[in-house]
């Protein structure tokens, strides 16, 4: 899928001319005749409805049909109206609208679909990738932020939205984007996150049936799904969501390396009782090892890839299951985020009922390892999201702090060891720019803020990665990112989410009735670090290749020996590499926007100004 949207304006056919035209590309027109949505996306990806003056596109996943549109498009009067109708559907999919010639334009609160806007010619343009907007004004990266995508694990809010390309805004979390007929465009709210003040019982229900929403919007349209079966929580609550919902069910498993890794025998016990499924089990080295194809460039420039370390794995998996007929892949991406235990959870809670925390702190300083003055000093600690990010900016280097000094809003960011020092000042000095801005958190207390944070970043995971695997005729899909279960997730009161002695508390209840008891009770996670370091020796000749002509070290962002040394030394643990993927991701993406298509060799680098 990939579209622009255009305003019910009279210069919109000059716009649409100066696009680049595409074999196959669609046009819906506005209920005056003109040009409004332009792209190419398949026939069961749309959904639409017109009604007098106005009209409604649903690009994406979703559950709602044509005539039930209709009916509820007929009593909108103007673009405010799509606010209930936004709050009542399942799925994942970009909502556009045409109102009485008022443009509103919107993706989903995790980014998993999300709008790209700009100014062409003095008309407001919208699309679902940015470079589809700078293409229209022929704009170029903006060199001066490409060193936030060095940070790790991402750049913080408002940061982590920051466009790469000039001219191009993302929209805020919860906004839509207003295209009057005759005014410059603008963003405006229409979600704010809820309260967390519902019992774990209720809210359990209601995130099961959000849940098994989300995953029907995925089953309805496709012969064949198939599924992640890790043997982790998160997608087998997926496959036992999927099976009686399918027509047909495959599962995937990939054995790890790691023999103390017990996964597998977990994913082995889940599949017995999913007779009616196939099942499908790699071993090691029928798949492509980490950072496989790690020298080869993407179409896809909309900014660095974030799997880039199982990118070539992610394609194998895509072939591998269009091979056998399915259409959309589901994985549990999200399900950490939004249901692991958080120590800013125990914080809230503390400071709103502290006699009722008790036994939430005590859980979380268990997980810790915290001492009890580090306990009370992070319970008594506070402050606004702009004080945090001046002291985040304070502390920028390789190491985040690691000790209880809360409440965090997000994690840390870091810069990796070998960003230059130039590459640190000029990160230090976007984060306090952004914090001189007073800018409000994502959600008012430190756990709802953190969640939408991670679940944004896993939400431009899914985005780019169904890029991706589309290519090969396979979705990739999130059900724990649709709206309707980030919804229900912080809307369950803080004290049932931490449960001494339970696992994911909130998920096992909610698929009580879907799970095996077995499954809901699992208290271990597998660990791959196996996998990373078999892949960086197998490809340590080509990463090593990549740091001799690198286009960030060219940019005097990075330091070549230092991040050599990275490469060539020995890890006790594998932490270093997660800002090594970063740093991997940014030099591939710009090598892709600099590469000749013809030849695929780099051409018109930014000037060398390396630093020793």
């Amino acid at each position: 899928m990939e579209f622009i949207v255009l305003p019910d304006h009279p210069a919109a056919d000059a716009v649409v001319a100066l696009s680049p035209h595409r074999a196959g590309d669609k046009v819906i027109r506005h209920p005056s005749g003109r040009p409004w949505v332009i792209g190419s996306w398949h026939d069961e990806e749309l959904t639409s409805a017109s009604a007098g003056p106005n009209a409604v596109v649903l690009l994406g996943r979703t559950r709602i049909g044509e005539t039930e549109l209709v009916r509820k498009l007929a009593a909108m009067r103007s673009v405010t109206d799509i606010d209930s109708l936004s709050r009542s559907l399942h799925g994942c999919f970009h909502l556009l609208a045409s109102i009485g010639g008022q443009v509103r334009a919107q993706g989903s609160l995790t980014t998993v679909c999300q709008i790209f806007h700009g100014s062409v010619a003095g008309v407001a343009v919208a699309a679902d990738r940015p470079q589809s907007v700078a293409a229209l004004t022929e704009a170029g990266i903006d060199e001066e932020i490409v060193a936030l995508s060095l940070l790790s694990p991402t750049a913080p809010h408002p940061l982590s939205q920051a466009c790469l390309w000039r001219g191009v805004t993302s929209l805020p979390l919860g906004h839509y984007l207003l295209m009057p007929a005759n005014s410059a465009a603008r963003p405006v709210r229409w979600w704010t996150p809820p309260e967390p003040s519902v019992p774990l019982a209720q809210g359990a229900d209601t995130l099961r049936r959000a849940l098994e929403a989300a995953v029907e919007t995925r089953t309805a349209h496709s012969a064949t799904v198939s599924t992640d079966l890790s043997g982790g929580m998160d997608s087998t609550s997926l496959c036992f969501l999927a099976a009686p919902r399918a027509t047909r069910l495959i599962t995937y498993h990939h054995v790890p390396l790691d023999p103390s890794n017990d996964d597998g025998t977990w994913a082995d016990r889940c599949a017995a009782d999913l007779p009616e499924a196939r099942h499908v089990k790699e071993h090691p080295g029928t798949a492509p090892a980490w950072y496989a194809g790690c020298l080869t460039t993407d179409e896809d420039v909309e900014g660095p890839f974030p799997l880039i370390r199982t990118r070539a794995k992610l394609e194998h998996l895509a072939k591998t299951m269009a091979g056998l007929g399915s259409t959309a892949h589901l994985q549990g991406i999200g399900g950490d985020e939004l249901f692991h235990a958080r120590a800013t959870c125990a914080h809230a809670l503390a400071r709103a009922h502290p006699l009722r925390a008790v036994r939430q702190v005590r859980v979380v300083r268990s997980m810790s390892r915290w001492t009890t003055p580090a306990t009370i000093g992070y319970l008594l600690s506070g402050g606004s999201y702009a004080r945090w990010l001046r002291s985040s900016a304070a502390l920028l280097g390789p190491e985040p702090r690691r000790r209880a000094t809360g409440p965090a809003w997000e994690s840390p960011p870091a810069m990796p060891a070998w960003a230059t020092p130039r590459a640190v000042s000029s990160v230090r000095s976007l984060i306090r720019e952004a914090a001189h801005g007073e800018p409000d958190p994502l959600a008012p207390l430190p756990v709802q803020h953190d969640m939408l944070s991670v679940a944004q970043l896993c939400g431009e995971i899914t985005r780019r990665a169904s890029r991706f695997t589309t290519r090969h005729g396979v979705s990739y899909e999130a059900p724990y990112l649709d709206d309707r279960v980030v919804e229900a997730a912080m809307s369950i009161r803080l004290e049932d989410r931490i449960a001494a002695g339970r696992y994911k508390p909130v998920l096992a209840t909610a698929m009580r009735d879907v799970l095996p008891a077995y499954a809901q009770g699992r208290a271990t996670k597998g660990d791959y670090s196996g996998e990373l370091y078999g892949g960086l020796r197998r490809h340590r000749t080509d990463l090593l290749e990549l740091c001799e002509k690198s286009v960030l070290v060219g940019m005097g962002l990075v330091d070549r020996a230092a991040l050599k040394e990275l490469l060539l030394g020995l890890h006790p643990d594998t932490s270093p590499f997660m800002a090594f993927d970063s740093t991997l991701a940014c030099e591939l993406w710009l090598r892709s926007l600099y590469r000749n298509n013809r030849s695929g060799t780099t051409e018109s680098l930014p000037p060398h100004r390396e630093e020793i």
